[in-house]
């Protein structure tokens, strides 16, 4: 006969206890609705690898479990034979509007950022999109608008009036004009800009060596990252743009995101991104995106047009569509008669191969971006980039053309982009991710249906198998519609924990 002694006969008792509270609290744990339930979906996590069926209940505006034991909510989503992914995050989107708003969303996005232009003064943009917004929005400190400051005086000034300001555009900043730029833009980070916007090429004319290192060692001393619309070189073998940039990263330390990387690389795309590996090999911090289109899209009085714009880009007046009506311009003459009526009108350039897509998006760490230009409404014809990027990389590139596989995809389209911001926005760190405690932004669709349906034809078409969106726990899309009065987004910036 074995006797137990007391302090075993104790022991016992209080683990029967713990095991019986710890099941308690489970049970009540999956058994308490949660304000919003995804059922059933193949959730995708990549930053931990999940890829499995799960039930994702959610409290409030953040993911509160990720399990497979059965949950219920106040509302409910059935996620059957769909995926369940992070929110996409676009960190190149000008449509920083309702309307660009509306299409994006119905392409999965749940956070747009302008950071390759930006805007200043920051807080005004932030403030006026304030309990308006569908999705998430933010900026970068706009070195354009900084340059119209330091030459006149005001940050009432954009680059989108070029008319207004040819003199930012062309003419060299004196030493005082240069000190008033980085004034400008430090103001812009310290109101909360996720780094420096830095459209490079539309100034290339007057941004001289010594200002292009001193707001590289702004973003470098204030440790966030620079944007950067590379200089394009006329001779399509020249390699100065990508050369420029890394040269000016090893020099100052600051951190360089190239943006739509087959629009200003063109037939140089595979040295470029050589170029980068080999940068990331020496330990410098050097990222890019692209969007998945052949044709790029700008004002038709911007900067780059004040160049040798043929020869640069290797076109002629027919590679050049006007919106409006899809017409392509049919000379000099029509060409200068549109700068001078509609000089904020939009183009789309047709300049790019499909070659150069496939193999920067083939490319392991390149993220993906849409360069969604400006709208007005939602009848307004532009490029079909801003309404239908992120469906397209699911549809084309993944299910039918296998240039990525689906996990890879939304990595791509979520994390990644989480990740290059987290270090100096802390609110990313959230984002991007479904796991327990992450903001709940969340895409779900259907994998075998998702696809962009905007053509340049017929851009004002919103993407399909995108059917459900959710943004801080507040279901955005549902059924493939946009929910009417839900305005859940949020601005994003440095200041943001």
């Amino acid at each position: 006969m074995t006797t137990l002694s007391t302090s075993t006969v104790s022991s016992a008792i209080v683990a029967v206890a713990v095991a019986v509270a710890v099941s308690f609290f489970c049970a009540f744990t999956f058994a308490q609705p949660y304000d919003l339930v995804i059922n059933g979906g193949r959730v995708i996590d990549p930053e931990t690898g999940l890829d499995a069926v799960r039930n994702v209940g959610i409290s409030g505006d953040r993911i509160a479990v990720v399990t497979t034991a059965t949950i219920s909510g106040r509302e409910v989503v059935d996620a059957t034979g769909k995926v369940v992914s992070p929110g996409f995050i676009d960190m190149h989107a000008h449509g920083q509007n309702i309307y660009g708003q509306t299409y994006q969303v119905r392409d999965g996005v749940t956070s747009a950022l302008d950071l390759e232009v930006g805007t200043l003064p920051i807080p005004k943009s932030l403030a006026e999109r304030e309990g308006k917004a569908l999705i998430h929005y933010g900026f970068a400190a706009d070195h354009g608008t900084a340059r119209a400051y330091a030459k006149y005086g005001t940050l009432d000034a954009s680059i989108h009036n070029p008319t207004k300001i040819k003199r930012a555009f062309h003419e060299k900043s004196t030493p005082e004009e240069l000190k008033k730029v980085i004034q400008a833009l430090s103001q812009g980070l310290d109101d909360g800009g996720m780094g420096i916007g830095m459209p490079l090429d539309y100034f290339s004319l007057g941004t001289s060596d010594e200002e292009l290192e001193a707001v590289f060692q702004l973003a470098a001393d204030r440790k966030v990252p620079i944007f950067v619309h590379i200089r394009m070189a006329d001779d399509a073998n020249d390699l100065m743009g990508m050369q420029e940039m890394i040269a000016v990263v090893r020099k100052t330390g600051a951190s360089l995101h190239v943006v739509h990387m087959v629009s200003t690389g063109g037939p140089r795309v595979g040295r470029y991104l050589e170029m980068m590996d080999q940068a990331q090999a020496q330990g410098l911090d050097v990222t890019t995106e692209l969007y998945p289109y052949t044709a790029g899209s700008t004002f038709i009085n911007a900067g780059i047009f004040d160049h040798d714009w043929q020869k640069k880009l290797g076109i002629s007046y027919g590679d050049i569509e006007w919106p409006p009506t899809g017409e392509r311009f049919t000379g000099k003459a029509m060409w200068d008669e549109y700068r001078e009526k509609y000089p904020k009108g939009l183009v789309i350039i047709h300049s790019m191969k499909e070659a150069w897509v496939e193999q920067t998006m083939a490319h392991p760490g390149v993220m993906i971006a849409s360069d969604g230009m400006p709208m007005t409404s939602l009848a307004q014809r532009a490029h079909p980039r801003g309404m239908g990027t992120y469906a397209r990389v699911l549809g084309r590139y993944v299910r039918e053309r296998g240039v990525l596989t689906l996990t890879d995809a939304i990595a791509r389209m979520s994390y990644l982009p989480a990740k290059r911001l987290q270090s100096f926005t802390p609110v990313m760190k959230r984002k991007g991710r479904i796991q327990v405690g992450a903001d709940a932004d969340i895409t779900i669709f259907d994998p075998q249906t998702v696809i962009d349906r905007a053509t340049f034809a017929e851009p004002n078409q919103f993407s399909k198998g995108i059917t459900d969106v959710v943004v801080l726990g507040q279901l955005v899309v549902r059924g493939e519609a946009v929910v009417e009065n839900v305005f859940p987004g949020r601005p994003l910036s440095t200041l943001v924990e």
